[in-house]
């Protein structure tokens, strides 16, 4: 599994900015458990915990791999929203997302 340490530092950059973590390590940390889950979603379904903005545990099962869609965004160099990871939810069956810091 290869790893875009280009995105990984935007995510725990972005995770710093908005105040979610003490300092660059912790961001790090997170940063890196929502890269890992990301890597793994691009090749196949993959389980996995996070906490909801109403305090909410939430499990699901998502995945990135074989979807015909196309991310809208503002631009390539946009890191305002660069810690938050949308993917398909295999229950739900409709896209959802997830801030990296709130991974369990």
């Amino acid at each position: 599994m290869k790893v875009n340490k280009s995105k990984l530092f935007k995510i725990a950059h972005a995770i710093l900015r908005k105040g979610e973590a003490e300092n660059f390590s912790q961001a790090l940390k997170s940063a890196w458990k929502a890269i890992k889950v990301y890597s793994r979603m691009l090749v196949g379904s993959v389980e996995f915990t996070f906490k909801k903005v109403n305090g909410e545990i939430r499990h699901a099962i998502g995945t990135l791999f074989n979807l015909n869609y196309v991310r809208k965004t503002t631009g390539e160099g946009d890191t305002k929203n660069a810690d938050v990871i949308s993917f398909w939810d295999c229950e739900k069956e409709a896209f959802r997302s997830f801030k990296a810091a709130t991974l369990i």
